[in-house]
């Protein structure tokens, strides 16, 4: 028995392969307009699922570059004020040096402790260093405490690390303790002095302001053996510092690497064959052609032609 298609049936199913066809040419002149072979989902919906995930991976990158900016910024700025306390001290250091020198008068070493007054007030100065944020940056979580005054000089700060975080898993402390830096005094040999580099400076001062003073008394060696030892703690915590910002820049050459694989990845899931999509291009346009000669024709017939 043979089936009897309607003229009305024809009509529809020509319209719909020619819509189709018309659908599809667009699709791929659309693809090669923008360069991507991806252009909506329904184009490879697991490519671009795939591409979904690379994408969100390169923005979390992205992140992690940016608090490794952050955090070598912040640690570049701790390192420079470090360097600006080392120069104090050995300059105190220097002058405390000189002052032992036998011939000096009463009146010339008081000239010096004069000078070594100035330089504890810079050094207190530094130790209330502030950021661009007007954040103490040696006062642990207490970063809006000055953390340092008083005489003698007291601590107001805590020992919060501050970290930002870097990797999936790794976190970096962008600061350091006012506690480990000025207060608690360790010496190259790891022994504490039991006193603050504050006091330290003052009981030099103290003790160049006194009449009759003698480089071999106790006083002066004691005071002279602790400012050499705040020097060993300031350049520990430098070294401390220099060896989270040789860290960082491991990881932000590898998560620049990151940026250019993901790129890749993605180049390699949603970019275009132009040639292939080109060829693709002319072979529909030549089956929307034929396609549409025939269905005029076909849509033409009438059994009246073969009265």
């Amino acid at each position: 028995m043979s089936m009897r298609i309607s003229t009305m049936q024809i009509y529809n199913g020509g319209t719909a392969g020619i819509q189709k066809l018309q659908s599809d040419l667009y699709s791929a002149q659309n693809q090669v307009s923008t360069g991507r072979r991806i252009v909506t989902p329904k184009d490879d919906p697991i490519g671009a699922a795939q591409a979904l995930m690379v994408t969100q991976a390169g923005a979390v990158n992205e992140l992690y570059l940016k608090n490794l900016g952050t955090a070598d910024s912040k640690l570049s700025a701790l390192d420079s004020t470090l360097q600006g306390i080392n120069d104090e001290l050995v300059g105190i250091y220097e002058k405390s040096i000189a002052a032992g020198n036998g011939a000096y008068s009463d009146s010339d070493r008081k000239a010096i402790a004069a000078e070594l007054t100035e330089r504890l007030d810079s050094l207190i100065s530094l130790a209330n260093t502030q950021d661009g944020n007007g954040r103490y940056v040696f006062a642990g979580f207490q970063s809006t405490t000055k953390p340092f005054s008083g005489s003698p000089v007291v601590y107001a700060g805590d020992d919060g690390q501050q970290k930002l975080q870097v990797t999936a898993s790794q976190y970096v402390t962008t600061n350091l303790s006012g506690n480990d830096v000025f207060m608690n005094v360790v010496d190259a040999n790891g022994v504490s002095t039991g006193q603050s580099m504050f006091q330290s400076v003052q009981d030099m001062i103290t003790f160049l302001n006194t009449p009759g003073g003698s480089a071999g008394s106790p006083a002066y060696t004691t005071a002279l053996s602790n400012i050499s030892a705040s020097i060993d703690n300031v350049l520990r915590n430098q070294a401390t510092v220099g060896a989270r910002q040789s860290s960082l820049e491991s990881m932000t050459n590898t998560a620049e690497d990151r940026v250019v694989q993901y790129a890749q990845q993605l180049s390699d899931i949603e970019d275009l064959d132009y040639a292939k999509a080109i060829t693709e291009i002319s072979q529909k346009k030549l089956q929307l052609d034929a396609t549409q000669a025939t269905f005029a024709k076909t849509a033409q017939l009438s059994l009246f032609d073969y009265i």
